[in-house]
């Protein structure tokens, strides 16, 4: 069946004459480039595969004008409001057709390059599928892939926007470097520690049981609800504010001076949060699903309800069932026919 145009879809960016530029680079190449002592190494300026004649990735992802198909529209009792997007297919191609400065909040958690094959047992009748995250050039393909995509979501981003990548030890340090070129060293906020404790244990090497989250921003404006994400105080704190003012509030002195109560304590840059157990109700047998508790915290942290939140890597789903939940409008994204399912 030939798929019909979307008469809703907006026209892709670039595809008339005198469009809007692209977005720039960061000018800060000092601050990833080797210094001096360190020789001559050969250190790009730009990002793994970009293309300074016409600025962009198109010189290794052309555009590609694919018709889109509206399959189902289901409505979650919100008719009034935009509605969210699941969509199938390679999600490059899918954001080039999203008009600039229309996401709150990214996260994704793509391959991890960690060449691996991943079997999926999908379905009632035990039926096994399976993704390869093995790449065609090491990992320089894997960057320029990687790239291409990033600089899409930088262009989708409104300026109060925040991204968060997800990734582990495989190619964490590299992701980093190039986040720099794209987003700006500037923008860089935190490397979170995701800490989710039981992992098979190895007698070569110490256990590794954590990835890595990277936040950056698009700018120093940026949403952060401090309040909304904070850690219970311990026992011991807890009980110190045993003191109430005029107006109700608990306090506690501390070196002469009144300390309130907050409600917690701003969490940690390392989160200590369990990963999904096998028989966990939200487990839906994607087998790089992430926990909700973890995707609460991202959403909750650097996006207010009605913003829109966009996964193009979205695999279990979990992104888009919590933004759901917490009042968030959401785009997620996948080119797994299972993902999708």
């Amino acid at each position: 069946m030939t798929a019909e145009p979307n008469p809703e879809a907006p026209p892709p960016p670039e595809a008339a004459e005198g469009g809007d530029a692209p977005p720039p680079l960061p000018e800060q190449e000092r601050h990833y480039r080797p210094p001096a002592r360190f020789g001559h190494a050969p250190v790009a300026r730009e990002p793994l595969g970009w293309d300074a004649r016409r600025p962009g990735f198109r010189n290794h992802y052309p555009d590609v004008r694919l018709p889109t198909q509206i399959v189902e529209r289901v409505s979650l009792g919100a008719p009034g409001e935009e509605p969210n997007r699941l969509v199938w297919g390679d999600n490059l191609h899918a954001m080039r057709t999203l008009p600039p400065e229309s996401v709150d909040l990214v996260y994704i958690d793509p391959p991890f390059f960690s060449n691996r094959v991943y079997n999926v047992i999908w379905g009632d009748e035990h039926e096994e599928r399976s993704f390869s995250d093995i790449w065609e050039g090491g990992l320089d393909g894997y960057l320029i892939w990687l790239n291409a995509r990033l600089y899409e979501m930088k262009r989708l981003l409104k300026p109060t926007g925040s991204i968060y990548v997800h990734c582990d030890w495989h190619a964490s340090h590299y992701i980093k470097v190039e986040m720099d070129k794209i987003f700006g060293h500037e923008n860089f906020q935190n490397e979170i520690v995701w800490n989710f404790g039981k992992f098979r244990a190895s007698k070569k090497r110490w256990k590794r049981d954590f990835e890595i989250i990277f936040w950056y921003t698009m700018s120093q404006h940026r949403v952060f609800n401090h309040d909304d994400v904070l850690d219970p105080y311990a026992d011991a704190t807890e009980r110190r504010f045993d003191k109430l003012d005029d107006d109700g509030r608990r306090y506690k002195w501390l070196k002469g001076r009144k300390i309130y109560d907050q409600g917690g304590v701003t969490p940690s840059s390392v989160w200590r949060m369990s990963n999904l157990q096998d028989n966990a109700l939200e487990k839906v047998g994607y087998p790089t699903q992430k926990p909700e508790a973890l995707l609460e915290r991202v959403i909750e942290a650097s996006s207010n309800p009605g913003d829109v939140v966009l996964d193009a890597f979205v695999g279990g789903g979990t992104a888009a069932v919590v933004a759901q939940r917490l009042g968030r409008r959401w785009i997620a994204m996948d080119q797994s026919r299972v993902a999708i399912a």
